[in-house]
């Protein structure tokens, strides 16, 4: 064991309490404590159709992500919720005991800003303000004791955010990704059901994959070597890219997106991503902001803006990852994926491969996201430290169109 090992030993972070199997959203929520009075947080279209998930709430709110601002929504939820409260419950923990959101990431995240906007409006407010000025605030240790029980139940693949102790606080305008980070973020309770993702298309299922391989990939890739983590990400890669191949050529069946789903909970609660550098994942903050600013779904634009990433790390450029870390990790992928073994050439084959359609970015979107990138993440910013705005420009120019795109935003169809 090397002494950077012993002189930094590793904490594998708080787990949640986690139930998977197909039907379990209705028939576990008893048992892990969830009551009928708790507040359910719904998205509109699991609501229309799973209703019998939500069948025994008294205080179930519907929403449609996108539809309003996410302020706008944890706003009017937090009024909704305070006024559905029995006349005799004063105390916070008695009119919000627990919230229980079923949906996408963008319920899962709604549901953790709306707990710490419950609890502490002050510090939910500078969180905000915070994030947006330097794309990430982190909550003060214990700013969120005391504050309502959240399960999670994800009904789409890949982000993972049912597990991890991150919300993106969408911002006005554009629609900017900034991060909340807190390791009290994290839900209480998980529930897995497959049952809830029959509805996803092979499309989605296949970025959600994809998205699993990506930010293993990108931790790995962008930290130092630590024996441990390292072989934990080389046996989840191994398994998440065997799950994939077979679900992308026999189809994504049950048990397949209930391996992939429970594969994407170990990304944030695994030994995989323990002990990381904090900011490894440097492909999320340059496809973040480009995908936000233009408006198109995230997987996509990441996949095509892989082989340039990947070309300047492959080059020696340190700041966006390790070269040799980046060929040893890719080959566990590429071996699975029967891929190209060449990193860049293997993540061109891989988007054609999985039919991932190539994404062409409108020149007024590509110099937006651009600027916003090098002054959020850039500079002398810990995300994307020393690149600058005609760098971040170079890497954008790969998916270049002067043409406006239109794109699918959302991965769960209907």
């Amino acid at each position: 064991m090397s002494a950077a090992v012993r002189e930094a030993p590793l904490t594998r972070p708080r787990v949640a309490a986690t139930v998977v199997g197909v039907g379990a959203a209705q028939r576990m929520l008893p048992r892990l404590g969830v009551r009928d009075d708790s507040v359910l947080l719904i998205d509109a279209r699991v609501h229309e159709r799973h209703p019998e998930v939500s069948a025994r709430a008294r205080r179930a709110f519907v929403f449609e992500p996108g539809r309003e601002s996410q302020a706008a929504v944890i706003e009017r939820l937090r009024t909704d919720i305070r006024s559905s409260a029995p006349r005799d419950h004063i105390a916070r923990q008695a009119w919000c005991p627990e919230i229980v959101a079923i949906g996408g990431g963008a319920v899962i995240d709604a549901a953790k800003l709306l707990r710490l906007r419950l609890l502490s409006p002050s510090t939910f407010h500078a969180s905000r303000h915070g994030a947006s000025l330097h794309g990430v605030s982190v909550l003060p240790t214990h700013a969120m004791r005391g504050a309502p029980r959240l399960t999670a139940i994800p009904t789409t693949l890949g982000t993972g955010s049912e597990a991890s102790a991150v919300a993106c606080l969408q911002e006005s305008g554009a629609g900017a990704r900034r991060l909340v980070v807190g390791e009290e973020l994290r839900p209480d309770a998980v529930v897995l059901d497959a049952l809830l993702t029959r509805t996803l298309d092979a499309d989605a299922v296949r970025e959600g994959a994809a998205e699993i391989l990506l930010r293993l990939l990108g931790a790995y890739v962008g930290s130092a070597s630590r024996d441990l983590p390292d072989r934990a990400a080389e046996a989840l890669v191994a398994r998440t890219a065997v799950l994939a191949a077979y679900g992308v050529r026999h189809g994504f069946d049950d048990a397949v997106r209930e391996g992939l789903a429970v594969a994407s909970t170990e990304t944030h609660g695994g030994w995989a991503l323990v002990g990381r550098a904090p900011f490894a994942a440097k492909h999320w903050y340059l496809a973040n902001e480009l995908s936000s600013m233009a408006q198109l779904p995230k997987v996509p634009v990441t996949l095509a803006l892989l082989p340039a990433i990947w070309g300047r790390i492959l080059k020696g450029d340190e700041r966006l990852g390790s070269a040799e870390r980046l060929s040893a990790l890719w080959r566990v992928v590429a071996e699975h994926l029967s891929l190209p073994i060449e990193p860049v050439s293997g993540a061109v084959a891989w988007a054609e491969r999985w039919g991932i359609r190539a994404i062409r970015v409108p020149r007024a979107a590509v110099l937006v996201a651009s600027r916003s990138c090098a002054r959020v993440w850039g500079g002398d910013r810990p995300a994307l430290q020393g690149l600058r705005e005609p760098e971040v420009l170079e890497i954008y120019a790969t998916v270049l169109d002067d043409e406006p795109t239109v794109a699918r935003t959302d991965r769960e169809r209907g």
